[in-house]
């Protein structure tokens, strides 16, 4: 399978000033831009998945709601979900847009659970440590490299770089408490809390994916990470609610009703005990050093701001 359709960026067609040309291998596309601004966009659906890492400068797009990505950010996009550019400036990106079944991938593996998961809701911009950004950076430098090197191990080594991208997606990921190694059931349960998190799921629906009984799986998850099926669903919901914090202008009900919970001030209460601060507090830090790049303006026309 091929692109029907060039996906530079979030499905649309940037105006690069740099590099213009992407580099395409069949199944994986490459791009690095820059960009000094951009207008709203239409919304657009693509058939393959897009990885975008902003190096600099910011972005505001329509994703299941408005959201805001700053540097040092990947933009998750799944394959067949709508999303549309509400305005950009001063942008410098790195773009992997790849078809995953060529790369036989699929949503069900954990390298490719940030997709699954903004499929499921969750938000998709995810933030890089920074300790982590010049390797980012690197890998899709090396990426565009094998690709236009085009030797007979190129399709194998381009894979190889767009799973190590895969995965540094996967470590920006909002989560929980780090678990200690342990078994395979342990690491199972965990991958479907971080997967289903945000939906009504509770111990029972855990042990079902994983075909253990309620009682084996509660007694494994607390004895090898020292925190209960329940405190992981809690941790999942509350850093996706942070993320969401930093990067949308969406209420606190929203955010609540969002991560799956219906009563606001249990919410806070959660929140609070997880991060020492309330939600509030929270946006209000964040939004110090990451300022929304847009506002809507009369009748809903958003307009490009300082970044």
């Amino acid at each position: 399978m091929g692109f029907d359709r060039p996906i530079l960026g979030f499905g649309v067609q940037f105006p690069v000033a740099h590099e213009p040309t992407p580099v395409h291998g069949g199944d994986v596309l490459v791009l690095h831009g820059r960009i000094e601004r951009f207008e709203p966009g239409e919304e657009v659906t693509h058939t393959e998945h897009g990885l975008t890492y902003l190096v600099e400068g910011g972005l505001r797009m329509e994703h299941g709601g408005p959201v805001a990505a700053g540097p040092g950010t990947f933009t998750v996009v799944p394959a067949g979900v709508p999303h549309r550019l509400l305005a950009g400036r001063d942008m410098e990106y790195w773009l992997v847009g790849f078809c995953a079944t060529c790369l036989r991938l699929d949503e069900s593996q954990p390298l490719m659970s940030p997709f699954a998961r903004v499929r499921r809701g969750a938000m998709p911009v995810l933030t890089v440590e920074p300790s982590r950004r010049p390797r980012v950076e690197s890998l899709y430098r090396d990426l565009r490299d094998e690709q236009a090197r085009g030797s007979a191990e190129t399709p194998e080594l381009v894979r190889s770089l767009v799973l190590l991208l895969l995965g540094e997606a996967r470590r920006s990921m909002p989560t929980g408490p780090t678990p200690s190694p342990g078994s395979s059931i342990v690491a199972d349960a965990l991958e479907v809390v971080q997967r289903r998190c945000l939906e009504p799921i509770s111990l029972r629906d855990v042990a079902k994916a994983v075909h253990r009984t309620p009682a084996h799986v509660a007694n494994v998850v607390k004895a090898q990470t020292g925190y209960s099926v329940g405190e992981w669903i809690r941790a999942g919901r509350v850093a996706e609610a942070a993320a969401r914090l930093s990067h949308t202008d969406d209420s606190l009900d929203a955010i609540a009703e969002h991560v799956g919970w219906t009563d606001k001030t249990h919410f806070i209460r959660q929140f609070k005990k997880a991060y020492g601060v309330t939600p509030a507090a929270w946006r209000r830090a964040h939004r110090a050093s990451h300022p929304p790049l847009a506002q809507a303006g009369p009748g809903g026309t958003s307009h490009v701001g300082t970044v």
